[in-house]
């Protein structure tokens, strides 16, 4: 190929010439065609700047809209790299690319990624605000989208209030911002655009009332253990009518002995007045061990291997009976417990079975029960608090019987059963009328936990009606946060920040 313009444009003064001093030959790569790599021969022109002022006296002549300066690719080539660097990455990315003879290299496209323009956001009406983990509980970034499109329009490198505010400074003009119950995003979005209503999020408020109960459940777990029909600990020693603990058993034991050790030493040395660092240096658990410990009354019942509750446990009966009369095909048993009412997945089914007759291999076959009825297990605080603030029409029975016991049983879970599924109410009943009520009640109750829970949401009251009232929500901006995770992971966390931001952006 060989350029047909008489002039060329001196790349300093703008000038044309059309004196002509040499030429060379550029070798660019190209769009494959049929599977085959091209490659263009290009006749360059060297031109002599007729302006005796200008300081370059020699250039060669530009190709806009087909190669850059000194560039070894077309720029349709160079685009369709970009696009296999943003969608897949570097290694990924070049095995693709070597498939569809546009052979680079993984540096060659992360480099690619990393030098594309980027088309510099409009400032958004409405703004979401959440935060990221690069690494889960050490160093965090904050991820912006704008709710209206539901685009990810920046990627900041820290979760810090000084630099949210210089971002929104930069951009006013902003008229929501949708965010959690961070103190850091507050102030700076009070701070740096004072102008626009904050939004607490509604998911965030569930699981911020959530938390409060699994915390006044943890330390009341003693009445929890003690509900009827629920497991009362370890059996008494002393019965010898039980057969003698396998190798395994006699591990797992001897495991929650230790456990249950650490637990006394824990609570002594808080009875003692030390802090929890401090206990987390001496007994060398993780800290976040030592939180749950300190407002556990018990040690927790954990059991190695224990299967949790499932939702197929009430069908039991009926999938027990059907694989006594041969049938093992998991479809025609997810057929028949749809119409007794299950509304789970086919894989649920077929592992349950699997499981039953692994069972079955392992030990002689039980008796079929009379009944469906799931087995009695005393669920954990944790699972006590999602079951509270689920709505009472999703709960299953069990879960619902539970939560029955507990309020016979303790006045103090009554009450907080009670604030707990108020405020579920309140929040998602869409009633800001109501959170004035509801907040009395709270600061009032006798459980600490709850009272604290309101004290904290007296000092984001505002937001928090804002986000019952109005229809903006975080929602947009934790989908995007889960793509940023599988971004991040798919990168196997060894690059810097500014590549990540740029694959979410081109994403996003």
């Amino acid at each position: 190929m060989t350029p047909t313009s008489p002039t060329a444009a001196c790349p300093t003064c703008g000038c044309s010439s059309p004196r002509v001093r040499s030429r060379y030959v550029r070798r660019l790569a190209d769009l494959p065609c049929r599977g085959s790599e091209v490659r263009l021969l290009l006749t360059v022109r060297r031109f002599v700047c007729t302006v005796e002022t200008c300081p370059r006296r020699i250039f060669a002549e530009r190709l806009p809209g087909l190669a850059g300066s000194r560039a070894r690719a077309t720029e349709s080539l160079r685009n369709a790299q970009e696009a296999i660097g943003d969608a897949l990455g570097g290694e990924a990315g070049s095995r693709l690319a070597g498939r569809l003879a546009m052979s680079a290299s993984p540096d060659t496209l992360l480099r690619r990624v990393r030098l594309r323009s980027r088309e510099v956001p409009t400032t958004p009406r409405a703004l979401g605000v959440d935060d990221f983990a690069f690494r889960k509980g050490a160093r965090y970034g904050t991820i912006l989208v704008d709710l209206e499109t539901r685009r990810v329009i920046d990627l900041l490198p820290d979760r810090e209030a000084t630099t949210l505010s210089a971002w929104l400074r930069a951009r006013p003009g902003i008229e929501v911002v949708a965010r959690d119950r961070s103190n850091a995003y507050a102030l700076a979005a009070g701070e740096a655009a004072p102008a626009a209503v904050q939004v607490a999020d509604r998911w965030h408020l569930l699981k911020n009332i959530r938390e409060a109960l699994q915390r006044a459940l943890q330390q009341r777990s003693r009445a929890i253990r003690e509900l009827p029909g629920g497991a009362t600990g370890s059996p008494e020693p002393g019965g010898g009518s039980d057969p003698p603990a396998s190798r395994p058993e006699a591990g797992r034991s001897a495991n929650q002995e230790a456990r249950r050790s650490r637990f006394e030493e824990v609570r002594r040395l808080h009875r003692e007045g030390a802090s929890l660092r401090a206990i987390t240096r001496a007994v060398g658990v993780h800290y976040r061990t030592v939180e749950r410990y300190v407002r556990s009354e018990a040690c927790p019942d954990w059991r190695p291997g224990r299967r949790g509750p499932s939702r197929l446990d009430r069908f039991a009966g009926h999938i027990l009976r059907r694989l006594d009369e041969g049938c093992r095909n998991a479809r025609q048993i997810r057929r028949e417990l749809l119409a007794k009412g299950y509304r789970g997945a086919i894989s649920t089914v077929r592992e349950y079975v699997r499981r039953i007759e692994g069972e079955r291999g392992a030990a002689p076959p039980a008796a079929a029960p009379a009944t469906d009825a799931p087995r009695a297990e005393t669920p954990s605080p944790r699972r006590l608090a999602a079951l509270a603030v689920i709505r009472p029409s999703d709960r299953p029975e069990d879960g619902q019987r539970a939560l029955d016991a507990l309020r016979e049983g303790d006045e103090a879970l009554r009450e907080s059963l009670e604030l707990t599924e108020g405020f579920a109410a309140v929040i998602r009943g869409r009633r800001p009328d109501d959170l004035t009520g509801w907040l009395a009640r709270a600061e009032g109750s006798s459980v600490p936990e709850m009272r604290s829970f309101a004290r904290g949401l007296r000092g984001d009251e505002a937001a928090i009606r804002a986000g019952i009232e109005l229809p903006w929500s975080n929602g947009p901006t934790e989908g995007h946060v889960n793509r940023l995770k599988a971004i991040k992971r798919s990168m196997y966390g060894r690059a810097r920040f500014d590549l990540l931001r740029a694959r979410v952006l081109a994403a996003g």
